[in-house]
């Protein structure tokens, strides 16, 4: 696994890279499927780039290659003034498109009960990353990003409670235009804050938001027999046995990319 992602981070850096990774297995594979979705938006013809924790680039030529992954307890976005040895992230744009996204790995986006919920892999307006980055202490978004990864290293199958708790965690992320009365929300509402922008309006039904977004349980064993059944009421989508090398893996992969490219233009 670990091959795998460094010649990812090589291959969209343009030189040899050095990771910090994170302790455990868990992280190890969200940093795998994280940097296989870069590397399949670069073979898409995506610009795609590597940044450090203050919104950097980091360059080929750069005396300093290295890549932080998050680890610890979850959190939210560093502010960049906190030093340089936080979570590095992607950015990236599709072909044509002046709009850019990030690509996060283990930030908490906070939830209509005003909790905290870790995604383990979201995409979002960069917008969003650059006005947390610019609040002296970082900080948490707040509402649901336009794409949500929940990344399963673990034995067994996965299971109805597994899938129910997942949809639960969108469902609280979840801001619809009804939310008027909810006080930590943003105004105007927007599906995730801070940011602004045609992308980011609240959702009319949480059915709907489902669908506006994309949501996927991607697991390294797979699923026990009914835990999908609510997958397609909800449109989250089940991956697995994802490992590298395998036809789930290739799947993975190409159904996120498809999705960015028809619909963050």
């Amino acid at each position: 696994m670990i091959p795998a992602i460094a010649s990812a981070l090589d291959a969209i850096v343009g030189s040899v890279t050095s990771l910090v990774s994170a302790r455990g297995a868990r992280r190890a594979y969200e940093l795998y499927i994280m940097t296989g979705i870069a590397e399949g938006l670069a073979s898409a013809g995506c610009a795609v780039r590597v940044q450090r924790c203050d919104g950097t680039a980091i360059l080929s030529h750069d005396a300093d290659r290295r890549i932080h992954q998050r680890g610890g307890a979850p959190t939210g976005v560093s502010g960049a003034l906190q030093g340089p040895h936080h979570a590095s992230s992607f950015v990236f744009r599709t072909p044509g498109s002046a709009r850019q996204w990030e690509i996060w790995n283990g930030i908490q986006f906070v939830g209509r009960s005003a909790g905290s919920h870790e995604i383990d892999i979201s995409i979002v307006p960069r917008a969003v990353g650059v006005a947390l980055r610019g609040m002296p202490g970082g900080g948490l978004p707040i509402g649901r990003p336009s794409l949500a990864i929940e990344c399963k290293d673990v034995s067994d199958p996965g299971s109805g409670d597994e899938m129910r708790a997942f949809v639960a965690r969108l469902y609280d992320l979840t801001i619809l235009r009804s939310h008027t009365k909810v006080r930590h929300l943003p105004k105007p509402l927007r599906a995730i804050s801070p940011s602004s922008g045609p992308r980011t309006v609240a959702h009319e039904t949480f059915w709907t938001g489902n669908r506006e977004t994309f949501n996927v349980i991607a697991r390294r064993t797979g699923f026990a027999k009914g835990a999908a059944a609510m997958t397609a009421y909800y449109a989250i989508q089940p991956h697995g046995p994802v490992a590298p090398g395998t036809a789930a893996d290739t799947a993975l992969i190409n159904a996120i990319v498809g999705w960015i490219m028809a619909n963050l233009a």
